[in-house]
Order: structure tokens, then C-alpha cells, then sequence
């Protein structure tokens, strides 16, 4: 996401000519903190959604709102943001982003064993 508000920052976009609304990979409070942070509006947790309501009904979405504020209202705590609207970029650190990314590890048991799947039909 810090890619995407530098990109719209170049453009010459204002951050009140557009919105942002992040959604994937918003499992807990922080996320959402980081996700504010860096410029967004609106927040999607589909996931946690679906886990809590398969798992546990109507009780477990309930207590899975309730976690993610809780957890939400520490983070803006611990970082001194008495309210949403006192989250800011400088609440998070993104210059060095790239140092922090793990490259992944080959699969040698796919890429040895891999044969592609030939067409059921021809066109």
C-alpha cells in the first residue's frame, strides 16, 4: 500500500480526491492500524468473517468484532492516538520495507514431478 499512496502522490492525486478501501490480509487490530495509517478509508475482514461464522455462528462473529477492536484500541494506545482520526502515516515505518521480505525457497518436489495437464479437447 505505500507503493500505491506514493504512486497517487506523483500523479499529483490528493489524498481527498480519492478513497482507498484495503481488503486481504486483515487478521487482526494492528492490521487495521497499518492499513489507517497509510491511508485508508475503509477496511475489509472477509476471512475472519467466514472463519467465525463457520466455526462458531452468529456468537463467533460477535466475538470476532470485539477482538479486533480491543485489539485495535491497545494498538492506538500503545501509540498514543487517543482516536481514528489521529492515526497517521508517521504511526508506521515503510522506508525500509524491502529489507524485510523473504525471499521463498524453491520447491524442488513440484519442479521435479510437475507434468503439465494436456487439453481434454482441441480447439
Amino acid at each position: 500500500m505505500p507503493e500505491v499512496m506514493d504512486a497517487l502522490k506523483a500523479v499529483g492525486a490528493k489524498k481527498e480526491d480519492f478513497t482507498v478501501f484495503v481488503d486481504g490480509g486483515i487478521r487482526r487490530g494492528a492490521d487495521i492500524f497499518k492499513a489507517v495509517a497509510l491511508g485508508a478509508a475503509g477496511i475489509g475482514v472477509g476471512r475472519p468473517v467466514l472463519y467465525s461464522l463457520a466455526s462458531y455462528g452468529e456468537k463467533g462473529i460477535v466475538r470476532m468484532v470485539r477482538m479486533l477492536q480491543d485489539e485495535l484500541q491497545m494498538v492506538m494506545r500503545l501509540s498514543g492516538t487517543p482516536s481514528v482520526p489521529n492515526i497517521t502515516e508517521h504511526h508506521v515505518i515503510t522506508r525500509n520495507l524491502a529489507d524485510h521480505i523473504v525471499p521463498l525457497p524453491s520447491d524442488h518436489l513440484t519442479l521435479g514431478t510437475y507434468m503439465p495437464l494436456m487439453p481434454a479437447a482441441r480447439m
